[in-house]
């Protein structure tokens, strides 16, 4: 058998990398992984396509909600996903992490480092105290991504998810700001 020769691309660092307050000028990028199943197959709602209508009118509306901050990534070859927070509870000032890659931007350490730059602008310009999230208990690499960068689990909810079927457990990870300080340190 041959070894693959497919060239990969590039690994991408926080510095090749920028986020931008989601705009309905995304749109043509959003639209390029929202009804992709491969890259939502961890979303609750499948097998809907969702039209361009109906995205755009789910954006605006995200634009202009009070307890949701969501960006666009945007790299050296252009569109890369979506990183944000929703579910802001300002008293507590805590929010819930998500991002989403469509494929070509999958593998390529932007997960990673959209993560970074979302946990710096979210403990910095926004003052968040905490940043959650909730991972499908078979996703891996999300789990593995989510604690590298300072996250801590806060426990399982049980049969939690229900898509295609079927009951998923999640996790509930945390990261304080004194957690990703502390992760960032030298």
């Amino acid at each position: 058998m041959d070894a693959d020769t497919t060239p990969r691309a590039p690994r991408l660092r926080e510095d090749d990398l920028r986020l931008e307050p989601l705009s309905l000028d995304h749109l043509d990028g959003i639209m390029t992984w929202v009804n992709d199943p491969e890259v939502t197959f961890y979303f609750a709602e499948l097998g809907r396509e969702i039209t361009r209508e109906e995205e755009a009118a789910y954006v605006e509306k995200l634009i202009a909600s009070k307890t949701d901050r969501v960006f666009s990534i945007f790299g050296p070859d252009g569109y890369l996903g979506q990183i944000g927070l929703a579910k802001i509870y300002w008293p507590a000032r805590n929010g819930r992490l998500g991002i989403m890659l469509p494929r070509h931007a999958q593998g390529r350490g932007v997960a990673s480092a959209a993560g970074r730059l979302l946990l710096r602008t979210a403990f910095s310009d926004l003052g968040m105290h905490k940043v959650w999230a909730i991972i499908r208990s078979d996703n891996p690499r999300g789990l593995y991504l989510w604690t590298q960068l300072g996250f801590r689990c806060e426990g399982v909810l049980r049969d939690e998810y229900f898509v295609q079927d079927r009951f998923y457990d999640m996790v509930r990870l945390a990261c304080t700001e004194a957690d990703f300080l502390a992760r960032i340190q030298p």
